[in-house]
């Protein structure tokens, strides 16, 4: 029999958000919507609990944090997950987010695959997670039937191991075997030691043993290394199995692979900070840089060179040849950029075809001069693009601190008008 299809509510104070929503997901789930923070909670405390929530951020009495702080303030509605969809795509916001109780961050305008896949992730996860709750509940409930409870857990779909009160391995799961290399033969006698990878913070070990010690569970992300010596991450969740009299006398660990999950977050984090063309840092990012450097420079006495470099007849390529052609430019471009720089300077991507470079280090103006016409001669040079021979140049503003401002916004205005006077001077000559 077909599982039923999961529950999710949509908040949002605007129907078209709603609307594209639901057009995205009705196929697949039981859809309902609120138009509001206050309607939302309202329908929550009917008893109509949803499997996920999907949340506005920016909406009027009661914003989306507000909303999310409230659900997870009741414990009828804590445990739903929820998924922030939202306009806003500062890391600020993505924090202030995730630190309120969120599982997920999608940006507005929202792109189809992205909103279903990452539905389907989380939905599957805490499907995963209710079932791993289940399987620790059991286990508290048959502690005094362990070779009973390895029989059950042999076709478990989460790796599983038992240790003794000193540690030592005394059962694994098949499960656990395909996870980490090691037979059942290798891995009793042993203690779990023998996955540690050297990557996971000690304090994080010592918090989960100073809670096992004590008697309580402990939950836990584990960066572990397979037989294999292959790096991977361990979402664990490790009791303490105790007698009746409450001396513990095993330990029980059910751990599920979130590789994925983490290597997922780290491509959305990438992607918030670089453009996604031609993987540079994007405004956010390389301003950060700029504001990083200039502290350093302010206190060292140093000196920081920021260019803001357009790239001329460019448009006419777009126009001739198309965007696909045009991006293949930007992208070559980018290369070109990023060559003719060290390994200590920043070049980033802020606009159609506007890019910016960060000098933290140089000892004067010559030497910003010539890395500057160092660039020009990389653009100056054709590009090979789809079998076209193409050419573009570039106009160069630069900014020295201290010599033309103090803050990231002085420089910044000081090289974009030097920029457009080298263009209008290109133009005119």
């Amino acid at each position: 029999m077909n599982p039923s299809p999961a529950r999710i509510l949509i908040i949002d104070d605007t129907p078209t958000n709603i609307e594209i929503l639901l057009d995205i997901l009705e196929d697949e789930h039981e859809l309902s919507f609120a138009t509001s923070g206050r309607q939302a909670l309202e329908l929550l405390a009917l008893g109509q609990k949803p499997d996920l929530i999907l949340l506005d951020v920016m909406m009027p009495e009661m914003d989306g944090y507000m909303v999310c702080a409230a659900l997870k303030a009741d414990a009828a509605t804590r445990d739903i997950p929820v998924i922030f969809v939202t306009a806003k795509t500062d890391a600020e916001s993505e924090t202030r987010a995730f630190t309120t109780g969120g599982v997920d961050f999608i940006h507005k305008p929202v792109n189809r695959a992205v909103v279903r896949a990452r539905v389907r992730l989380h939905l599957e996860l805490e499907r995963r997670t209710r079932a791993l709750e289940s399987s620790l509940a059991e286990i508290a409930r048959a502690n005094d039937q362990l070779e009973v409870l390895s029989q059950a857990l042999e076709q478990s779909p989460t790796s599983v191991l038992i240790t003794d009160e000193q540690a030592n391995i005394q059962y694994v799961n098949p499960r656990f075997s395909e996870e980490t290399g090691y037979s059942a033969a290798e891995a009793i006698g042993q203690n779990p030691r023998l996955l540690k990878s050297g990557l996971t913070e000690v304090a994080i070990y010592r918090k989960m043993w100073d809670r096992l010690l004590r008697g309580a569970p402990w939950t836990g992300e584990l960066m572990n290394r397979r037989k294999s010596g292959e790096v991977y991450w361990e979402e664990a969740h490790i009791a303490p199995v105790k007698d009746r009299g409450g001396t513990i006398h095993h330990y029980v660990a059910v751990n599920l692979n979130i590789t994925e999950r983490k290597q997922a977050h780290e491509r959305l984090a990438f992607m918030a900070h670089h453009d996604p063309l031609t993987s540079l840092p994007n405004r956010a990012l390389f301003f950060a840089h700029l504001e990083k450097a200039l502290e350093l420079a302010k206190r060292n006495g140093g000196r920081l060179a920021l260019m803001f470099i357009d790239l001329d007849k460019f448009k006419p390529i777009n126009d001739n040849w198309g965007h696909a052609v045009g991006d293949q430019v930007l992208q070559a471009a980018a290369q070109r950029l990023s060559s003719r720089v060290r390994a200590s300077d920043t070049v980033g991507r802020i606009g159609g075809d506007e890019f910016v470079v960060l000098l933290p280090e140089v000892a004067d103006a010559a030497g910003a001069n010539k890395v500057a016409e160092g660039i020009h001669q990389a653009l100056r040079q054709p590009f090979e693009i789809a079998g076209q021979t193409l050419e573009i140049s570039g106009s160069i503003g630069i900014a020295l601190f201290p010599d033309h401002g103090q803050s990231s916004l002085d420089l910044a205005r000081y090289a974009d008008e030097a920029m457009y006077r080298a263009k209008q001077g290109a133009a005119g000559a």
